[in-house]
């Protein structure tokens, strides 16, 4: 397997400490994220080769992004400087019955300011295998929404993989104009990270009542609408209380028809759960990657996701080998 690519933005995170309200907080921990970033480190401490081509100004800030990433082994010899704006975002850490909330800075980034795809395709795309890309970056700005589909059509023409996460942000652009998007880009996916309500709110797949398993209808009729992808996956969450709650994986094989369900975790004490769904995705790649058995594959993908929530920052901070231990060795299992 050659290089995995990640294209998008990469931000900024100022998060207060625990206990601590914005209007309150004196000092912030600084860190850096943002969706196919996430990915690309978390593959990257999963031993695979790794690459996030972005663009950000041209200072000590974006250097320190840089060497962040750098620092995990993600090469990020594509990322272009120029424009004037990091983006940032404000993490107001939970606790107990107060959930986390954000606060984005991000309007008129360098990234998001892009007119035209400003890299080499063939220098962009050399020793590529698989593009990860997701919806946050098509929903940058309206001249992004075409630019996403040009670089996936690209890498498309070139054979490589397309993995697409929905990640739809309602902040970022509307309903109407994400469908538009979602809809040119789906034919060329070959896995894709989707749910329930992207299925009911993106391609008109009608909603049935709630009951266990009945993740698999959606799945079954996404991949009806779009039978060039291979595999589709997700998480479901039952939240007790905003940092406590019960979940799952799923993973949907088109070719054979076939579901797959990991354990149901239970998670009492969540640290911090902003970059778990990233996490997630990461180790399923890693799994299709490898060319895993599809019920292992969604098994360690889960596992990653739940070790991420007791970590603070984006990125998860484990190895192969401890979620491995995680999977066999945690009583956190209901089912």
């Amino acid at each position: 397997m050659g290089k995995v690519l990640g294209i998008g933005e990469c931000m900024i995170r100022l998060s207060s400490q625990r206990g601590q309200r914005l209007l309150n907080s004196t000092q912030l921990d600084l860190t850096y994220g943002g969706a196919e970033a996430n990915v690309m480190a978390n593959l990257a401490q999963l031993n695979h080769k790794t690459k996030f081509a972005s663009k950000i100004p041209d200072n000590s800030m974006s250097h320190n992004l840089v060497r962040h990433f750098r620092g995990m082994g993600v090469d990020c010899d594509d990322i272009v400087y120029g424009g004037h704006r990091l983006g940032s975002y404000f993490v107001e850490v939970g606790t107990g019955l107060r959930p986390s909330s954000v606060i984005y800075d991000r309007a008129y980034s360098s990234i998001s300011m892009m007119k035209d795809i400003e890299w080499e395709m063939d220098e962009l795309f050399e020793d590529v295998t698989l593009l990860h890309i997701t919806g946050v970056t098509l929903g940058l700005s309206e001249r992004w929404h075409t630019l996403g589909v040009e670089i996936i059509k690209a890498a498309k023409e070139r054979g490589i993989i397309i993995s697409f996460d929905m990640n739809y942000r309602q902040k970022m652009w509307s309903h109407d104009e994400a469908r538009g998007v979602y809809e040119e880009v789906l034919p060329y996916v070959d896995f894709l990270n989707a749910g329930k309500l992207d299925a009911i709110h993106f391609m008109d797949i009608a909603e049935v009542e709630e009951e266990p398993g009945c993740w698999q209808y959606y799945m079954k009729q996404i991949a009806e609408k779009y039978p060039n992808i291979k595999y589709l996956y997700g998480t479901n969450r039952h939240m007790m209380t905003p940092n406590s709650y019960e979940m799952t994986g799923y993973i949907w094989d088109t070719v054979n028809q076939d579901a797959y369900e990991s354990k149901e975790y239970r998670m009492d004490t969540v640290v911090d759960r902003i970059g778990a769904g990233d996490s997630f995705a990461a180790s399923i790649l890693h799994g299709f990657i490898e060319e895993n058995p599809l019920q292992e594959v969604v098994e360690f993908g889960m596992a990653a996701s739940v070790l991420k929530h007791t970590v603070s920052g984006d990125v998860n901070l484990f190895s192969l080998s401890e979620i491995e231990n995680f999977m066999v060795n945690t009583s956190n299992v209901i089912r």
